[in-house]
């Protein structure tokens, strides 16, 4: 059995192109297992092609009866990473968010959820970058200790952007 690596586009920004990614894969026999490059892309196994439609749903704390409904609705747990849980479904079927107040609420969860990542993230960053003014060292300590720091805050202002502009989407278009 190999394994294919895609690149994904980014489930804060765009969720809607890694879904189609996944049902494509899934028509040509390639199946979603999980995250691949440092969650910057997708693994999928080979296996039997299939027509399926993908979606996701955020729960920070799922019961198994979240599972359960889901499957009752006709959808299928692919892969939960943290509080992100990934359906699969035949096509035509009911969608996993029916209303736009659902999507929105959620959507609403998660830019709260980012902007408080970060703000402790910019915090200790712009912490370090004061550090390193009041103090010397070694140059190449200094930028490892910028790179280091600047990683938390690009992996949590990057998704609260992408939250904040689909928010923005949805609330304009209602």
């Amino acid at each position: 059995m190999s394994t294919t690596r895609k690149m994904g586009s980014g489930l804060a920004f765009t969720p809607e192109k890694d879904l189609r990614m996944f049902a494509d894969m899934a028509r040509r026999g390639k199946h979603l297992d999980g995250t691949a490059n440092l969650m910057h892309g997708w693994s999928f196994v080979d296996g039997e092609p299939e027509e399926a439609v993908f979606d996701l749903a955020y729960e920070d704390d799922p019961s198994p009866d979240y599972f359960d409904i889901f499957r009752g609705a006709g959808w299928e747990p692919v892969v939960s990473l943290g509080n992100v849980h990934i359906f699969k479904a035949a096509p035509g079927a009911t969608p996993v968010h029916t209303s736009i107040e659902s999507r929105r609420d959620e959507l609403l969860r998660n830019r709260n959820q980012y902007a408080r990542y970060a703000l402790v993230a910019l915090v200790v960053f712009a912490l370090v970058v004061l550090g390193l003014a009041l103090v010397t060292w070694n140059e190449w300590v200094e930028a490892a200790l910028l790179v280091v720091f600047v990683l938390p805050v690009v992996y949590t202002v990057l998704p609260l952007f992408g939250y904040w502009h689909r928010l923005r989407k949805i609330q304009d278009s209602h």
